[in-house]
């Protein structure tokens, strides 16, 4: 199929929340559909090193709830324990699928820690980590950056979801939406040659050749495709759309004419399925740059 993605280094964000979980299972499923490696990242928030150190900083404990004085010393050995934490749960992880696997800790701003580690990576995953507000989660600031700086693929998922069926993808012919249409393809469970598409089109006959074109492009893969047309590109048409599939796995393009920001945000507040953003390869690398980093562990 043109435009074949190479998915060869997965980056994984990786703390102490059940959704960097999820994701890590997430990527390591995909690590090995792909054949990929698996690239661990712990970062150390300087912001909450800056206010372990303040004179005035307190925590409190639980049950007692007792409040006593938050050192910088308390907060460097509960920042080593997490990480430790993270690179024994990735290491078995990456050996459960048998895939190579690295892991390292950076310290900074965690946006841009994980922006500058993904540019040596064709994909990063993480999890949506975003304050609850009913009915539906809200995105976090950090996986805003990530979701809006990255300049390879991004899957994002909250926790308790992964990756599964229904895979649901959209197409409108750009190189993006062929990309995300090969992604879709290669998601799919060996047992399962079927994916569902969302042909976004202008105009009724433009969506027909749309659909024999993705057909044709899916057939020389052997998979099997249920179209649907889709003549409204509209933010809240593509939105319903993709709630009437019900996806287990949903894969967007970015660059799509209907796929605004704010539709974007609004697919991945939803929540309740993971959700692959895929950019054409060759795109302008944003430039991002962390202060330090230290090797932690590695397995072939």
């Amino acid at each position: 199929m043109n435009g074949h993605v190479h998915i060869r280094r997965i980056l994984v964000a990786l703390d102490a929340s059940g959704a960097s979980q999820a994701a890590l299972e997430a990527a390591a499923q995909l690590a090995e559909q792909m054949e990929a490696e698996l690239l661990g990242l712990f970062v150390e928030d300087i912001n909450l090193l800056r206010l372990a150190g303040l004179p005035f900083a307190r925590e409190v404990g639980f049950p007692s709830a007792r409040t006593r004085r938050l050192e910088s010393e308390d907060m460097e050995r509960a920042l080593r324990a997490q990480a430790a934490r993270a690179q024994q749960a990735l290491a078995q992880a990456a050996e459960r699928v048998r895939v190579r696997w690295s892991f390292r800790v950076a310290r900074g701003m965690v946006a841009a820690e994980l922006l500058a580690a993904a540019e040596s990576a064709d994909l990063v995953a993480l999890g949506m980590t975003g304050m609850q507000v009913s009915p539906r989660l809200r995105l976090g600031a950090t996986a805003q950056a990530v979701v809006s700086g990255a300049t390879g693929a991004v899957l994002v998922v909250s926790q308790g979801v992964c990756l599964r069926s229904p895979v649901v993808a959209l197409y409108d012919g750009s190189p993006a939406s062929v990309q995300a249409l090969e992604l879709a393809a290669r998601l799919l469970p060996d047992e399962e040659q079927r994916i569902s598409v969302l042909v976004v089109a202008d105009d009724p006959q433009q969506a027909r050749r749309l659909e024999a074109e993705a057909a044709a492009r899916l057939k020389k893969n052997g998979v099997q495709a249920r179209f649907r047309l889709l003549a409204e590109a509209d933010g809240a048409s593509l939105r319903r759309a993709i709630q009437s599939e019900t996806p287990g796995t949903l894969v967007l393009a970015a660059g799509m004419t209907a796929l605004r920001d704010e539709t974007i945000q609004e697919l991945l507040e939803a929540g309740d399925c993971a959700v692959l953003l895929v950019r054409q390869e060759g795109a302008k690398k944003t430039k991002s740059r962390g202060k330090r980093s230290r090797p932690q562990g590695s397995s072939d």
